[in-house]
Protein backbone atom coordinates (compact mmCIF):
# COMPACT_ATOMS: atom_id res chain seq x y z
CA UNK A 1 0.00 0.00 0.00
CA UNK A 2 0.97 3.42 -0.90
CA UNK A 3 0.29 5.58 2.44
CA UNK A 4 0.48 9.07 2.47
CA UNK A 5 1.74 11.24 5.95
CA UNK A 6 -1.61 12.72 6.94
CA UNK A 7 -2.87 14.97 10.16
CA UNK A 8 -0.57 18.37 11.22
CA UNK A 9 -3.20 20.47 9.24
CA UNK A 10 -2.28 23.18 12.66
CA UNK A 11 -5.97 23.41 14.06
CA UNK A 12 -8.40 20.82 15.24
CA UNK A 13 -10.37 20.29 12.11
CA UNK A 14 -13.97 20.68 11.65
CA UNK A 15 -16.94 18.59 9.78
CA UNK A 16 -18.28 20.10 6.54
CA UNK A 17 -19.88 19.16 3.93
CA UNK A 18 -19.11 20.90 0.42
CA UNK A 19 -19.21 20.51 -3.30
CA UNK A 20 -16.50 22.47 -4.39
CA UNK A 21 -13.35 23.18 -7.69
CA UNK A 22 -10.38 23.53 -6.13
CA UNK A 23 -7.10 24.90 -7.65
CA UNK A 24 -3.93 23.87 -5.81
CA UNK A 25 0.24 24.09 -6.11
CA UNK A 26 1.50 20.07 -6.48
CA UNK A 27 5.12 19.07 -6.40
CA UNK A 28 5.70 15.24 -7.82
CA UNK A 29 6.97 12.99 -5.51
CA UNK A 30 11.38 13.72 -5.92
CA UNK A 31 11.00 16.76 -6.71
CA UNK A 32 10.44 18.49 -9.82
CA UNK A 33 8.37 21.56 -11.09
CA UNK A 34 5.62 22.46 -8.82
CA UNK A 35 1.96 22.39 -11.15
CA UNK A 36 -1.18 23.66 -10.46
CA UNK A 37 -4.02 21.09 -10.41
CA UNK A 38 -7.57 21.36 -10.48
CA UNK A 39 -10.16 18.50 -9.19
CA UNK A 40 -13.84 18.87 -8.45
CA UNK A 41 -15.10 17.18 -5.06
CA UNK A 42 -16.51 17.33 -1.34
CA UNK A 43 -14.73 19.03 1.29
CA UNK A 44 -15.06 16.31 4.46
CA UNK A 45 -12.38 18.43 6.95
CA UNK A 46 -11.62 21.79 6.41
CA UNK A 47 -9.18 23.88 9.12
CA UNK A 48 -9.42 28.02 9.67
CA UNK A 49 -6.44 28.15 7.32
CA UNK A 50 -8.15 26.90 4.75
CA UNK A 51 -6.63 23.40 4.65
CA UNK A 52 -9.32 21.10 3.62
CA UNK A 53 -9.69 17.22 3.33
CA UNK A 54 -11.25 16.68 -0.22
CA UNK A 55 -12.81 13.62 -1.82
CA UNK A 56 -12.45 14.09 -5.71
CA UNK A 57 -15.55 13.05 -7.75
CA UNK A 58 -13.55 9.94 -8.95
CA UNK A 59 -12.85 8.73 -5.73
CA UNK A 60 -9.34 10.34 -5.16
CA UNK A 61 -9.11 12.19 -1.50
CA UNK A 62 -6.64 15.20 -1.28
CA UNK A 63 -4.83 16.82 1.57
CA UNK A 64 -4.18 20.16 0.67
CA UNK A 65 -2.61 22.68 2.77
CA UNK A 66 -4.51 25.96 3.16
CA UNK A 67 -0.86 27.69 1.65
CA UNK A 68 -1.37 25.72 -1.63
CA UNK A 69 -4.47 26.65 -2.52
CA UNK A 70 -4.58 29.08 -5.87
CA UNK A 71 -8.46 29.35 -5.78
CA UNK A 72 -12.24 27.48 -4.80
CA UNK A 73 -15.17 28.42 -5.57
CA UNK A 74 -18.33 26.38 -5.23
CA UNK A 75 -20.40 24.70 -7.44
CA UNK A 76 -24.60 24.37 -7.55
CA UNK A 77 -24.36 20.41 -8.85
CA UNK A 78 -24.43 18.01 -6.33
CA UNK A 79 -21.34 15.74 -5.24
CA UNK A 80 -21.92 13.01 -7.64
CA UNK A 81 -19.77 10.03 -7.96
CA UNK A 82 -18.14 9.66 -11.03
CA UNK A 83 -19.57 6.41 -13.26
CA UNK A 84 -17.38 3.47 -14.13
CA UNK A 85 -17.81 4.83 -18.07
CA UNK A 86 -17.06 8.54 -16.82
CA UNK A 87 -13.66 6.66 -14.57
CA UNK A 88 -13.01 4.75 -17.63
CA UNK A 89 -12.93 8.33 -19.79
CA UNK A 90 -10.59 9.93 -17.12
CA UNK A 91 -7.63 7.34 -16.51
CA UNK A 92 -7.70 7.26 -20.80
CA UNK A 93 -7.11 10.98 -20.17
CA UNK A 94 -4.49 10.45 -18.08
CA UNK A 95 -2.86 7.41 -19.91
CA UNK A 96 -0.32 7.30 -22.61
CA UNK A 97 -2.16 6.20 -26.32
CA UNK A 98 -2.30 2.25 -26.55
CA UNK A 99 -4.74 1.44 -23.26
CA UNK A 100 -8.05 0.26 -23.59
CA UNK A 101 -10.42 -0.27 -20.88
CA UNK A 102 -12.24 -3.49 -19.18
CA UNK A 103 -15.20 -2.77 -16.76
CA UNK A 104 -16.76 -5.15 -14.49
CA UNK A 105 -19.40 -4.85 -11.63
CA UNK A 106 -16.74 -3.06 -9.05
CA UNK A 107 -13.68 -2.38 -11.31
CA UNK A 108 -12.65 -0.35 -14.19
CA UNK A 109 -9.11 -1.69 -15.44
CA UNK A 110 -7.20 0.31 -17.79
CA UNK A 111 -4.20 -1.72 -19.53
CA UNK A 112 -1.92 -1.87 -22.31
CA UNK A 113 -1.41 -5.54 -22.28
CA UNK A 114 -3.61 -8.38 -24.05
CA UNK A 115 -7.26 -7.72 -22.75
CA UNK A 116 -6.98 -11.39 -21.75
CA UNK A 117 -4.59 -10.79 -19.53
CA UNK A 118 -7.03 -7.81 -18.28
CA UNK A 119 -9.84 -10.55 -17.74
CA UNK A 120 -8.00 -12.55 -15.48
CA UNK A 121 -7.17 -9.56 -13.57
CA UNK A 122 -10.51 -8.60 -12.88
CA UNK A 123 -11.71 -12.13 -12.03
CA UNK A 124 -8.96 -12.35 -9.34
CA UNK A 125 -10.00 -8.82 -7.85
CA UNK A 126 -14.01 -9.45 -7.92
CA UNK A 127 -13.64 -12.99 -6.51
CA UNK A 128 -11.26 -11.34 -3.90
CA UNK A 129 -13.99 -8.44 -2.98
CA UNK A 130 -16.81 -10.23 -3.45
CA UNK A 131 -15.04 -13.18 -0.87
CA UNK A 132 -13.63 -10.18 1.64
CA UNK A 133 -17.40 -8.71 2.03
CA UNK A 134 -18.61 -12.20 2.82
CA UNK A 135 -16.00 -12.48 5.64
CA UNK A 136 -16.75 -9.45 7.44
CA UNK A 137 -20.28 -9.45 6.86
CA UNK A 138 -20.72 -12.57 8.59
CA UNK A 139 -18.27 -11.31 11.16
CA UNK A 140 -20.58 -8.26 11.86
CA UNK A 141 -19.07 -5.13 10.55
CA UNK A 142 -21.59 -3.48 8.23
CA UNK A 143 -20.26 -2.72 5.51
CA UNK A 144 -21.24 -0.72 2.02
CA UNK A 145 -20.97 -1.13 -1.36
CA UNK A 146 -18.22 1.00 -3.10
CA UNK A 147 -18.98 4.84 -3.21
CA UNK A 148 -16.57 4.98 -6.15
CA UNK A 149 -16.04 2.74 -8.78
CA UNK A 150 -12.71 0.96 -8.42
CA UNK A 151 -9.97 1.80 -10.52
CA UNK A 152 -7.11 -0.15 -11.06
CA UNK A 153 -4.12 0.26 -13.94
CA UNK A 154 -2.95 -2.72 -15.53
CA UNK A 155 0.88 -1.58 -17.20
CA UNK A 156 2.27 -4.67 -19.81
CA UNK A 157 5.83 -3.76 -18.89
CA UNK A 158 7.37 -3.43 -15.70
CA UNK A 159 9.22 -0.89 -16.61
CA UNK A 160 6.24 1.43 -17.26
CA UNK A 161 4.53 0.74 -14.35
CA UNK A 162 8.40 1.84 -12.19
CA UNK A 163 8.78 5.08 -13.97
CA UNK A 164 4.62 5.84 -13.31
CA UNK A 165 5.62 4.47 -9.62
CA UNK A 166 7.84 6.62 -8.69
CA UNK A 167 6.46 9.81 -10.20
CA UNK A 168 2.99 8.95 -8.14
CA UNK A 169 4.58 7.44 -5.03
CA UNK A 170 8.21 8.20 -5.08
CA UNK A 171 8.85 4.54 -5.04
CA UNK A 172 8.63 1.25 -7.86
CA UNK A 173 7.11 -0.83 -5.51
CA UNK A 174 7.22 -4.35 -5.64
CA UNK A 175 4.94 -5.39 -8.74
CA UNK A 176 2.05 -3.37 -7.74
CA UNK A 177 0.75 -0.67 -4.78
CA UNK A 178 -3.01 0.74 -3.78
CA UNK A 179 -2.64 4.11 -3.24
CA UNK A 180 -4.88 5.91 -0.52
CA UNK A 181 -4.36 9.59 -2.03
CA UNK A 182 -5.88 8.16 -5.89
CA UNK A 183 -7.47 5.46 -4.93
CA UNK A 184 -5.97 2.98 -7.37
CA UNK A 185 -4.13 0.05 -7.58
CA UNK A 186 -1.69 0.14 -10.28
CA UNK A 187 0.17 -2.81 -11.10
CA UNK A 188 1.90 -4.73 -13.98
CA UNK A 189 1.26 -7.84 -16.14
CA UNK A 190 2.74 -10.90 -14.05
CA UNK A 191 3.54 -12.95 -16.90
CA UNK A 192 6.55 -10.51 -18.18
CA UNK A 193 8.28 -10.74 -15.26
CA UNK A 194 11.27 -12.51 -15.23
CA UNK A 195 10.79 -14.46 -11.99
CA UNK A 196 7.54 -16.20 -14.21
CA UNK A 197 8.69 -16.25 -17.77
CA UNK A 198 12.16 -18.12 -16.32
CA UNK A 199 14.60 -16.08 -18.59
CA UNK A 200 12.26 -17.02 -22.06
CA UNK A 201 12.73 -14.55 -24.27
CA UNK A 202 10.35 -14.07 -27.90
CA UNK A 203 6.76 -12.80 -27.52
CA UNK A 204 3.78 -14.05 -25.53
CA UNK A 205 0.67 -15.13 -26.75
CA UNK A 206 -1.32 -13.24 -24.30
CA UNK A 207 -3.69 -16.00 -24.28
CA UNK A 208 -5.97 -17.25 -21.28
CA UNK A 209 -4.26 -20.67 -21.13
CA UNK A 210 -0.50 -19.31 -21.17
CA UNK A 211 -1.98 -17.08 -18.65
CA UNK A 212 -3.21 -19.41 -16.39
CA UNK A 213 -0.27 -21.85 -17.23
CA UNK A 214 2.39 -19.08 -16.09
CA UNK A 215 0.85 -18.32 -12.91
CA UNK A 216 0.31 -21.34 -11.71
CA UNK A 217 4.26 -22.19 -11.30
CA UNK A 218 5.34 -21.56 -7.60
CA UNK A 219 7.60 -18.53 -8.59
CA UNK A 220 4.11 -16.89 -9.46
CA UNK A 221 3.17 -17.19 -6.14
CA UNK A 222 4.63 -14.16 -4.25
CA UNK A 223 3.63 -11.71 -6.86
CA UNK A 224 0.15 -13.01 -7.44
CA UNK A 225 -0.28 -12.63 -3.57
CA UNK A 226 1.63 -8.58 -3.65
CA UNK A 227 -1.61 -7.79 -6.04
CA UNK A 228 -4.23 -9.72 -3.45
CA UNK A 229 -2.15 -8.11 -0.77
CA UNK A 230 -2.91 -4.29 -2.33
CA UNK A 231 -6.70 -5.47 -3.67
CA UNK A 232 -7.18 -6.11 -0.03
CA UNK A 233 -6.13 -2.45 1.16
CA UNK A 234 -8.16 -0.78 -1.49
CA UNK A 235 -11.52 -3.04 -0.72
CA UNK A 236 -10.92 -2.43 2.88
CA UNK A 237 -11.05 1.49 2.66
CA UNK A 238 -14.30 1.39 0.21
CA UNK A 239 -16.47 -1.08 2.34
CA UNK A 240 -16.13 0.57 5.93
CA UNK A 241 -13.86 -2.18 7.29
CA UNK A 242 -11.03 0.85 7.56
CA UNK A 243 -11.25 4.95 6.86
CA UNK A 244 -8.18 6.19 4.70
CA UNK A 245 -6.29 8.70 6.50
CA UNK A 246 -7.62 7.45 9.84
CA UNK A 247 -4.44 6.99 12.42
CA UNK A 248 -4.84 3.22 12.49
CA UNK A 249 -1.89 0.89 14.03
CA UNK A 250 0.22 -0.67 10.51
CA UNK A 251 0.55 -4.14 12.26
CA UNK A 252 -3.34 -4.22 11.81
CA UNK A 253 -3.43 -2.56 7.98
CA UNK A 254 -0.75 -4.78 6.86
CA UNK A 255 -1.35 -7.61 8.59
CA UNK A 256 -4.56 -8.35 7.76
CA UNK A 257 -3.78 -7.82 4.09
CA UNK A 258 -1.25 -10.37 4.31
CA UNK A 259 -3.83 -12.53 5.93
CA UNK A 260 -5.70 -12.47 2.73
CA UNK A 261 -3.08 -12.84 0.26
CA UNK A 262 -2.13 -16.54 0.96
CA UNK A 263 -1.06 -17.57 -2.28
CA UNK A 264 -1.06 -20.72 -4.19
CA UNK A 265 0.96 -22.55 -6.61
CA UNK A 266 -1.00 -24.50 -8.27
CA UNK A 267 -4.76 -22.64 -8.82
CA UNK A 268 -5.51 -20.60 -11.81
CA UNK A 269 -5.85 -17.76 -10.42
CA UNK A 270 -3.00 -18.04 -7.48
CA UNK A 271 -4.93 -17.55 -4.37
CA UNK A 272 -6.29 -19.62 -1.87
CA UNK A 273 -8.57 -18.00 -0.60
CA UNK A 274 -9.09 -16.51 3.19
CA UNK A 275 -7.86 -18.35 6.18
CA UNK A 276 -4.91 -20.50 5.33
CA UNK A 277 -1.44 -20.66 6.31
CA UNK A 278 0.35 -18.30 4.24
CA UNK A 279 3.61 -20.50 4.45
CA UNK A 280 6.68 -18.04 2.81
CA UNK A 281 5.44 -15.65 6.00
CA UNK A 282 5.24 -18.56 8.32
CA UNK A 283 8.76 -19.83 7.82
CA UNK A 284 9.90 -16.23 7.78
CA UNK A 285 8.75 -15.90 11.48
CA UNK A 286 9.30 -18.53 12.51
CA UNK A 287 13.36 -18.29 11.17
CA UNK A 288 13.12 -15.10 13.06
CA UNK A 289 11.59 -16.66 16.39
CA UNK A 290 15.32 -16.80 17.69
CA UNK A 291 15.40 -13.18 17.49
CA UNK A 292 12.07 -12.66 19.42
CA UNK A 293 12.69 -10.41 22.73
CA UNK A 294 10.59 -8.97 24.93
CA UNK A 295 10.30 -5.83 23.33
CA UNK A 296 9.24 -7.22 20.07
CA UNK A 297 5.38 -7.59 20.33
CA UNK A 298 5.09 -4.07 22.32
CA UNK A 299 6.92 -2.63 19.81
CA UNK A 300 4.71 -4.07 16.69
CA UNK A 301 1.63 -3.25 18.50
CA UNK A 302 2.95 -0.02 19.81
CA UNK A 303 4.73 1.67 16.59
CA UNK A 304 4.80 1.43 13.12
CA UNK A 305 8.48 1.84 12.87
CA UNK A 306 9.39 -1.54 11.96
CA UNK A 307 7.19 -1.92 9.40
CA UNK A 308 8.09 1.02 7.42
CA UNK A 309 11.90 0.83 7.90
CA UNK A 310 13.08 -1.11 4.54
CA UNK A 311 15.84 -2.79 7.04
CA UNK A 312 13.28 -4.74 9.15
CA UNK A 313 10.10 -4.35 6.98
CA UNK A 314 10.35 -8.14 5.82
CA UNK A 315 10.25 -9.36 9.38
CA UNK A 316 7.78 -7.11 10.64
CA UNK A 317 5.49 -8.41 8.05
CA UNK A 318 5.90 -11.81 9.13
CA UNK A 319 5.26 -10.89 12.53
CA UNK A 320 2.19 -8.71 11.53
CA UNK A 321 0.91 -11.52 9.39
CA UNK A 322 1.54 -13.90 12.15
CA UNK A 323 -0.15 -11.58 14.85
CA UNK A 324 -3.20 -11.31 12.88
CA UNK A 325 -3.63 -15.02 12.08
CA UNK A 326 -3.01 -15.92 15.50
CA UNK A 327 -5.76 -13.33 16.81
CA UNK A 328 -8.56 -14.15 14.23
CA UNK A 329 -7.85 -17.74 14.86
CA UNK A 330 -8.01 -18.19 18.87
CA UNK A 331 -9.38 -14.14 19.91
CA UNK A 332 -11.70 -14.41 16.84
CA UNK A 333 -14.72 -12.26 18.84
CA UNK A 334 -12.23 -9.84 20.62
CA UNK A 335 -10.38 -8.97 16.90
CA UNK A 336 -13.73 -8.54 15.24
CA UNK A 337 -14.65 -6.05 18.23
CA UNK A 338 -11.06 -4.49 17.51
CA UNK A 339 -11.57 -3.92 14.03
CA UNK A 340 -14.68 -2.78 14.31
CA UNK A 341 -13.28 0.20 16.78
CA UNK A 342 -10.77 0.67 13.86
CA UNK A 343 -13.10 1.11 11.55
CA UNK A 344 -15.10 3.94 13.40
CA UNK A 345 -12.13 6.16 13.42
CA UNK A 346 -12.15 9.30 11.05
CA UNK A 347 -9.79 10.72 8.73
CA UNK A 348 -7.40 12.59 10.94
CA UNK A 349 -8.36 11.98 13.76
CA UNK A 350 -5.37 10.86 15.88
CA UNK A 351 -2.62 12.18 18.36
CA UNK A 352 -1.87 15.39 18.74
CA UNK A 353 0.42 16.99 16.58
CA UNK A 354 3.34 17.39 19.78
CA UNK A 355 2.60 13.82 20.67
CA UNK A 356 5.59 11.90 21.56
CA UNK A 357 6.48 8.03 19.91
CA UNK A 358 6.32 6.88 23.86
CA UNK A 359 2.86 8.78 24.43
CA UNK A 360 1.66 7.37 20.97
CA UNK A 361 3.18 3.95 21.85
CA UNK A 362 1.22 3.90 25.20
CA UNK A 363 -2.31 4.70 23.95
CA UNK A 364 -2.12 1.97 21.16
CA UNK A 365 -1.11 -0.56 23.54
CA UNK A 366 -3.43 0.54 26.09
CA UNK A 367 -6.36 -0.15 23.28
CA UNK A 368 -5.32 -3.31 21.92
CA UNK A 369 -4.79 -4.46 25.81
CA UNK A 370 -8.60 -3.16 26.57
CA UNK A 371 -9.90 -5.83 23.72
CA UNK A 372 -7.26 -8.56 24.05
CA UNK A 373 -5.86 -8.52 27.21
CA UNK A 374 -2.61 -8.65 29.40
CA UNK A 375 0.21 -8.85 26.65
CA UNK A 376 2.44 -11.44 28.37
CA UNK A 377 -0.57 -13.80 28.68
CA UNK A 378 -1.48 -13.55 25.16
CA UNK A 379 1.90 -13.53 23.82
CA UNK A 380 2.95 -17.08 25.48
CA UNK A 381 0.01 -18.24 23.79
CA UNK A 382 0.71 -16.60 20.27
CA UNK A 383 4.26 -17.78 20.35
CA UNK A 384 3.69 -21.49 21.70
CA UNK A 385 0.17 -21.40 18.97
CA UNK A 386 2.39 -20.28 16.23
CA UNK A 387 5.52 -22.00 16.71
CA UNK A 388 3.48 -25.17 16.67
CA UNK A 389 1.09 -24.22 13.69
CA UNK A 390 1.55 -26.62 10.46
Amino acid sequence: MAATVVGGLGIPLIDVLAVETFVFREQPFGGGAVAARTVVGQVLLSDSTGGVLLDSVDGGRYLISGDDVVSRFADDAPFTPVTAEGLGERLLEELPPGFRVHTTEHYVIAYDTSREYAEWASSLLESLQEALVRYWTRQGLELHAPRFPLGVVIHRSAEDYQRIARAEIGTAGAVGYYSMRTNRVRMFDLTGSDEVRGGARGPRSGSRREITQMLSVPAAEPLVATIVHEATHQVAFNTGVMQRFADLPLWLVEGMAVYFEAPNAGSSRGWRGIGKVNRQRLVSFRRNLPKWNRNSLTSLIGSDLRLRDARTAADAYADAWALNYFLIQRREEQYVAYVKTMADKKPLEGPEANASASEIARDRLAEFVTHFGPLPELEQEFLRTMSRLK
